[in-house]
């Protein structure tokens, strides 16, 4: 019945071309040597071209095309979308569905013919991105099976990635100092020197990872990071570099991956650790619309100038990922983390909950407000206060990204957060509030 209709569409179109009946639009165009007049609506025309094989005519009546209404403008971006997919026109078409999806979200055939472009463009996290979105609108049997082995070719194909993001970091506390003016110790008021003061930050991280093939089902991974948060008051400085490598095992529905990681952290400009250790990352899809992620990593880390913190840290950190529609979707993250040392001072378990709730609206804007909680207690008497360190964290962020604002990849954001520490140690009990406005892309 469909090569039917297409058949007859083509035959159509070819009538009318083949009679010289000329295209407008609405108020049409007279040709009297061809008996009546005949007018065709110039989205119409342009589907009979594109579906007759007539895809550069296609393509120049629609770019003349002005639609008076909203239906019409949507459909005539969509209709060029894919006249340029037919013509190779791969990134053109892109940001056509882009602007489609970015006052339209829920279009989820717009988002598949997005996905399939990202993909044919080698672009496989944004591919990804559509393809696991699509799958949260119930999708045909036939269509969800599709998609399902787009995304397993993603996890088999893929073999380098790359990320950056810059950002500038307004902060009113970044040193995390206490809010009291003075503490107690041993029932003694002393007055603290150095009182909380705000500063502006620029945060910049970057990293790289190849996979070469080893099998159809295995793959060698080697992946190489840095994250700098600098100030002009250097002594708030971190940098950190980290290096990983490994095996990833593929298999329907997910991967396995793990190796071992080295690192090292300066503060200050100075050494302040080196770590190694193995890690094991884990990702499966439980179904359409929920995914299931696993982080694990145990290093061993060494401080050449605080030897009584060196010791082991453990960490494992399980992650869902539920799709509630195709512009919506909640992630919940669970943190436990042990850090081991010489000392029991520095010796402390931590047990976190995160949440995040991210939403596209009509218009191209996204939101993600997230909202986590971290418990961290230590296993020895603080040598000043004398008493055990517990630290309750509390961290409340709203993330604001606009699809139809992207340049080239390069995707701006802003975020706002807020950190309050209510501590059992009053010297470290801070509160924080920054608001992080930069760019990020993914290769």
């Amino acid at each position: 019945m469909q090569r039917l209709l297409v058949f007859l569409v083509c035959v159509l179109a070819a009538s009318v071309l083949a009679a010289g009946i000329p295209v407008s639009r609405a108020a049409g165009t007279v040709d009297n040597t061809a008996g009546d007049p005949v007018v065709i609506p110039d989205l119409q025309a342009g589907w009979l071209l594109f579906k007759a094989g007539q895809l550069q005519q296609a393509h120049e009546l629609l770019e003349r095309t002005q639609p008076a209404d909203d239906a019409g403008r949507t459909e005539r971006l969509f209709l060029l979308g894919l006249v340029e997919v037919q013509l190779g026109l791969l990134r053109q078409a892109a940001r056509r569905f882009e602007v489609i999806l970015a006052q339209q979200p829920k279009l989820t055939r717009v988002r598949l013919e997005l996905a399939q472009v990202y993909h044919a463009l080698g672009r496989d996290e944004k591919a990804r991105f559509h393809f696991e979105a699509s799958l949260a609108d119930e999708l045909p049997a036939s269509v969800e099976t599709v998609v399902e082995d787009f995304l397993n070719r993603i996890d088999v194909r893929k073999r380098w990635s790359a990320s950056f993001s810059a950002a500038v970091l307004p902060e009113t506390n970044p040193a995390r100092r206490s809010d009291s003016p003075e503490v107690l110790i041993s029932g003694i008021p002393f007055q603290l020197d150095q009182q909380k003061s705000s500063g502006v930050g620029l945060l910049v991280s970057a990293g790289a990872a190849f996979s070469p093939m080893i099998s159809d089902d295995l793959r060698g991974v080697l992946t190489a990071s840095t994250t700098a948060k600098l100030y002009r008051q250097q002594d708030w400085n971190d940098v950190s570099v980290r290096g990983e490598a490994g095996l990833v095992r593929l298999f329907d529905g997910g991967m396995l991956s793990g190796g071992l990681r080295v690192g090292r952290r300066w503060l200050d400009g100075d050494l302040y650790n080196r770590e190694i250790g193995p890690w094991l990352r884990g990702r499966l899809r439980l179904s359409a619309v929920s995914r299931l992620h696993m982080n694990m990593s145990a290093g061993n880390h060494k401080h050449p100038g605080l030897h009584r913190q060196d010791g082991w840290r453990i960490s494992v950190s399980p992650g869902l990922i539920h799709a509630l529609n195709a512009r919506t979707s909640i992630e919940t993250d669970l943190d436990l983390e042990r850090v081991g040392a010489r000392e029991d001072y520095y010796t402390s378990r931590l047990v976190g909950l995160g949440v995040t709730l991210r939403r596209a609206f009509r218009g191209g804007l996204s939101i993600a407000p997230g909202l986590s909680v971290h418990v961290r207690r230590y296993a020895g008497l603080d040598p000043l206060f004398q008493q055990t360190r517990t630290d309750r964290l509390l961290r409340v962020s709203v993330n604001l990204l606009h699809r139809a604002l992207q340049y080239e990849g390069f995707a701006p954001y802003v975020e706002y957060s807020f950190e309050s520490n209510r501590s059992s140690i009053p010297l470290r009990t801070y509160r924080n509030h920054g608001i992080m406005v930069g760019i990020s892309k993914k290769f």
